[in-house]
């Protein structure tokens, strides 16, 4: 259809008034030319007002669906086209959306933190718990350094553990943590309680395919020299105490600690 009646819309083959709907005389084109195509789309429509309530309609079909008022006056309405335009995603970071990211990410962060041990978070199980106030030294005794004695005690158990042909031993940072808290309860001659228990047996069970077994050894201030020497009388002292040497199992944890009036605590876990 090219041509429309002016006053009702209504549209018609050919040009030849009067309007068979209304009896308008006189009729317009229907489509739009190219050329003003874009026009028409930009900044200016037209629209037919109720001269009672100022409801505007697309087409001229009185009454008025608002009020009933049977007179609908032509207008052209201005669309400003800051309200056509599409917001990008730069207009959408609003200051509650980035606020609202920051969060997510942060309570993401210590989930994973407390999932993985790194921190201590209640209700993820929080690892091996800590013990305070323990007196003594946990690195040296005297001038022997600890990390070093520990690296002997290790290298000559598992001589003495292939001696015996029993399978050597790899060390676990769990079981030194596990190892660590039990020895320093002992240096403070404390109880555990039911929730240490607890988190302790929870590390173990995730760490050993097996039952642990726990070996304990003293030495008394001045039998040693060197952290070889150290080394050298903890194995004595363990094999003697707890049979280290015979133990089954592949994997240990253990832990030093040089007490206030001298002696030195082992604490070693296997299993």
């Amino acid at each position: 259809m090219e041509w429309r009646c002016e006053w009702c819309g209504k549209p018609h083959e050919d040009d030849d008034p009067p309007c068979d709907n209304c009896g308008h005389g006189s009729f317009e084109r229907a489509v739009v030319p190219v050329a003003n195509a874009e026009e028409s789309l930009g900044s200016e429509a037209k629209v037919w007002v109720c001269t009672a309530c100022g409801r505007e309609h697309t087409k001229h079909n009185p009454p008025c669906s608002r009020c009933g008022n049977g007179k609908l006056e032509r207008q052209r309405q201005e669309v400003d086209e800051d309200e056509l335009a599409v917001p990008g995603y730069v207009d959408l970071v609003t200051p509650r959306y980035v606020l609202g990211a920051v969060v997510v990410l942060a309570l993401v962060g210590v989930f994973l933190l407390g999932a993985t041990g790194i921190v201590d978070i209640p209700g993820f199980g929080g690892g091996v718990p800590g013990v305070s106030d323990v007196p003594g030294d946990a690195g040296v005794a005297g001038n022997v350094s600890f990390a070093d004695a520990e690296q002997a005690y290790l290298t000559r158990l598992n001589d003495a553990r292939g001696a015996a042909s029993v399978s050597t031993l790899s060390r676990s940072g769990d079981l030194d943590s596990v190892a660590a808290f039990l020895n320093q309860k002992r240096v403070k001659d404390e109880g555990i309680s039911r929730e240490e228990r607890d988190q302790v047996q929870g590390v173990l069970e995730g760490a050993c395919e097996a039952s642990p077994r726990v070996v304990t050894a003293t030495l008394r201030p001045g039998g040693f020299s060197s952290a070889s020497s150290l080394g050298d009388a903890l194995v004595g002292s363990s094999v003697r105490n707890g049979e280290a040497n015979t133990l089954e199992g592949t994997r240990t944890g253990f832990d030093l600690h040089a007490a206030p009036d001298g002696r030195v605590y082992l604490l070693q876990v296997v299993c």
